[in-house]
């Protein structure tokens, strides 16, 4: 129990995990772009270090917060955050606290196999010249009887929590290839559930949605509109386009940044998919302590000596917490 002065043996692992680890392919950022990133945010190195101080100063005064954190990680939030402290503190914070509210979403993640999940999610490996991280939606099984959205929101904050660690985008762009969704399908989409999971990914792990492309649209297009319309902030819904063509999606994100099935120039789905699956499976026990840490930070929560901010709760229900999720 990691209560008061007493250090988390989980958090301490992700320490001297992270510590040790090393880049990842298949989120790949060489050292010219995090420059630009860097760059983009006309921030220098020493800020970063004097501000992820601040934030370490900050957080070590904060009894629910008692956690070994490495400063890069720290840094990855504020890098998400647009470098911005205070508003990196907030994040920080709901991070470890609303987590715990969406628990089951995180028990057994290491048991995830990306290439046989039923809805995709896949990161590109390469960042597109803007600096930004494509991510490919789409469903490998159309059998809307076996479809299932908690297995969608599952893999995804799974991919969010590799990204924290991993990436360094400016933001990340979705591909959301609707080949094959029926009325079955969207029928399983529950807008409150929906609405919580959008909530979470923004405010929790602080994810910037820069845009929304949407491949080989059915006549169901204006029903996932409405949906999507009820679930997003309106920032976030106008930065959705409908594509006609793959020339169409090209101008958007290059040739270089896309599998070959979408025109571009990586490897096949399945190649890169089977790549996801040793990337998890070398993550094993990084995800076990992660739920672990999700647990632990319930427990935690009792020794915060303010509530959480209201506008942080927006979405959560009344008390600022998940219900237990009903999938119709």
């Amino acid at each position: 129990m990691c209560l008061g002065d007493l250090k988390c043996s989980s958090c301490g692992f992700f320490t001297e995990f992270f510590q040790t680890k090393k880049k990842m392919d298949m989120l790949m950022v060489t050292a010219e772009e995090k420059k630009k990133v860097r760059e983009y945010y006309n921030v220098s190195e020493d800020q970063i270090k004097e501000d992820v101080e601040r934030i370490k100063t900050w957080k070590d005064k904060q009894a629910h917060l008692s956690y070994d954190i490495t400063d890069d990680f720290i840094e990855k939030i504020l890098l998400r955050n647009k470098f911005r402290v205070e508003r990196t503190k907030q994040k920080l914070d709901n991070y470890y606290s609303l987590r715990g509210d969406f628990k089951d979403i995180f028990q057994n993640m290491e048991n995830i196999i990306p290439s046989q999940e039923m809805p995709m999610c896949l990161p590109m490996l390469k960042l597109t010249p803007n600096l930004e991280r494509v991510v490919l939606v789409k469903l490998l099984d159309t059998d809307p009887d076996r479809y299932n959205l908690l297995d969608f929101i599952k893999l995804s904050f799974l991919l969010e929590e590799l990204c924290l660690q991993y990436d360094y985008s400016i933001g990340t762009r979705f591909i959301w290839d609707l080949e094959g969704i029926t009325l079955k399908h969207t029928l399983k989409w529950n807008p409150l559930v929906l609405s919580k999971y959008v909530t979470l990914i923004e405010r929790s792990y602080s994810c910037r949605i820069l845009g929304v492309e949407f491949l080989n649209c059915s006549p169901l297009l204006n029903k996932v509109l409405a949906i999507l319309r009820a679930v997003l902030r309106a920032k976030i819904y106008e930065r959705i386009t409908v594509h006609e063509d793959m020339t169409s999606l090209h101008k958007v994100t290059p040739k270089e940044c896309l599998p070959k099935e979408y025109g571009g120039t990586l490897e096949s789905i399945p190649n890169l998919l089977q790549k996801w699956d040793e990337v998890v499976k070398n993550h094993e026990k990084f995800f076990v302590k992660n739920y672990e840490n999700v647990l632990l930070s319930m427990s935690m929560e009792k020794l915060r000596q303010v509530d959480l901010n209201v506008d942080d709760k927006a979405g959560f229900g009344v008390d600022g917490t998940f219900k237990k999720l009903q999938i119709d």
